[in-house]
């Protein structure tokens, strides 16, 4: 017994149909080349970004929030990213550049030979001009890449009394949603 019955039934129906075929596959072929050709370090860099601060989302929210169960909600990433605090927390400082990097990340996921300018990525610019003033970044993806470690930072919950620190600190510090 072979694993696919019916297939020598099916070639012969398909044969005189066969060059078009082989023209219709050629055209889906070329196409499938052009986007599996597309820049995958970028992708790639900007996908892991998006990844790390999202690990990182998981343990700050429900920490943050008092939230049991989190997993179970399923929540999406952009949901995670607008449940960060607007004002009067650490968090808030990055929020606008999370909500950046995803929009950045979901560009590729409609446009996989997308290229990342530095407009696109403004608030995440303006973060890292106050967290890391005296960086400079050749490409956006470089700025992306320098973003994560400092949106982990302030999405790590520190002991009560830093924490307390923190709030004091932030407590004048609103953000709004990025472009």
């Amino acid at each position: 017994m072979r694993d696919i019955e019916g297939i020598d039934e099916a070639m012969a129906v398909l044969k005189p149909y066969w060059e078009e075929i082989e023209d219709d596959f050629d055209r889906h072929n070329h196409r499938f080349l052009q986007l599996a050709g597309a820049d995958h370090d970028s992708i790639g860099r900007v996908l892991r970004a998006h990844l790390v601060v999202e690990n990182f989302l998981n343990t700050y929210l429900p920490a943050y929030f008092g939230l049991e169960d989190f997993d179970e909600l399923r929540l999406s990433f952009p949901q995670k990213a607008k449940m960060l605090p607007a004002g009067k927390s650490s968090a808030s400082f990055v929020r606008p550049g999370i909500i950046q990097l995803n929009k950045v990340r979901n560009k590729f996921g409609h446009q996989l030979n997308h290229v990342v300018e530095f407009q696109e990525i403004n608030s995440i610019m303006q973060i890292l001009g106050i967290a890391r003033s005296e960086a400079k970044f050749d490409t956006p993806i470089d700025a992306i890449e320098a973003f994560a470690p400092v949106a982990c930072a302030f999405l790590s919950i520190p002991p009560k009394h830093l924490q307390e620190a923190f709030v004091e600190a932030f407590k004048n510090v609103h953000t709004d949603l990025p472009d």
